[in-house]
C-alpha cells in the first residue's frame, strides 16, 4: 500500500506499509533479536540466534528487503522526448474530452508549456532512476526485485531454511495491524507529503511493531514504526517529519 505526492521541486515521496518489510521486524519479535532501534520487545526463542544470525546479517537481509520496493527502479524513460509528448498528447485529449468542465485553448504556446513542462518531470524521473543504479551497482537488482523475504537471507541456508518456515506462518498474520491502513487512507497525510522538510526523493514504510521507533536506512528509505493501538495522529506525523529531517 503506497501514497505518493510529487512537488514542483525534485523532492518527492513515498509513504505506505509493506508485508515484506513487517516480516523482518516481526522475525526479531519471534526471535528476540535485538538490532537498534528495534531493541524494545523482550521474550523469544532464539532460534535464529542460535542458527548464527546476528546483528550485522539480519540489517544486511533488511538492506535488500528494502531495495527490493525502491520505486526509483521502475522510472526509466527511454526517450524523454517521445514520453514527453505522448504526455502532452494524453493531457489534451482528457481535456478536450471534458471541454465543458475546462476552457483551456491548447494552442502552440500551450502545448509547448505542456512539453517544457514534462519534458523537466521526466528528466527528474530518469535521474532519479540513473542515480538508483548507482546505489546498487554491485547488485543484481533484477533477482531482488523477484525474490520473497526468504530468498533474500544470503548467508547460512539453515536460517533461510528457518524463514521459509516463519514466512509461511507469517501469512495469516500480515496486515493484522489495522491502524496502519487506517493511516494511510487520511488525507492529514497529504500535509507532511506537499510540505517536505528537504528537497529529496524518500520512501517512508510505516511498520508493526510494538514500540515507536524510527530509522534511516541509506539511501532513501525511512522507517516508522506503528504499534497497534489507537494512533496518535499528530505525534506520528511529528515523528515522520523528524526521520525525513535527519534522512
Amino acid at each position: 500500500m503506497i501514497n505518493s505526492h510529487n512537488t514542483s521541486t525534485t523532492g518527492h515521496i513515498h509513504i505506505g506499509s509493506s508485508s515484506l518489510i513487517d516480516f523482518a521486524v516481526w522475525v526479531l519479535l519471534i526471535d528476540g533479536l535485538h538490532v537498534h532501534p528495534f531493541d524494545k520487545h523482550s521474550g523469544g526463542n532464539q532460534i535464529l540466534q542460535n542458527q548464527g544470525m546476528n546483528i550485522h546479517s539480519w540489517y544486511d537481509w533488511l538492506k535488500l528487503i528494502l531495495i527490493h520496493h525502491d520505486n526509483r527502479l521502475f522510472w526509466h524513460v527511454p526517450n524523454i522526448h517521445e514520453a514527453s509528448q505522448a504526455s502532452v498528447k494524453s493531457f489534451q485529449e482528457l481535456l478536450e474530452l471534458n471541454s465543458q468542465i475546462h476552457n483551456v485553448i491548447c494552442d502552440e504556446e500551450w502545448q509547448n508549456e505542456q512539453q517544457q513542462h514534462y519534458l523537466e518531470q521526466l528528466s527528474q524521473q530518469e535521474q532519479c532512476y540513473q542515480e538508483a543504479l548507482t546505489d546498487y551497482l554491485s547488485l543484481d537488482i533484477n533477482s531482488i526485485r523477484e525474490s520473497t523475504p526468504p530468498q533474500l537471507w544470503v548467508e547460512k541456508q539453515a536460517i533461510q531454511g528457518v524463514l521459509i518456515q516463519l514466512w509461511d506462518e507469517y501469512q495469516a498474520l500480515k496486515y493484522s495491524n489495522s491502524f496502519i491502513n487506517d493511516i494511510l487512507q487520511t488525507p492529514r497525510l497529504w500535509s507532511i507529503e506537499s510540505n517536505l522538510p528537504i528537497n529529496k526523493y524518500r520512501e517512508i514504510y510505516l511498520v508493526d511493531y510494538p514500540f515507536e521507533v524510527e530509522i534511516f536506512v541509506k539511501p532513501i528509505f525511512c522507517i516508522v514504526t506503528v504499534p497497534n493501538i489507537p494512533i496518535n495522529q499528530e505525534k506520528l506525523e511529528s515523528r515522520m517529519k523528524r526521520v525525513i529531517e535527519h534522512s
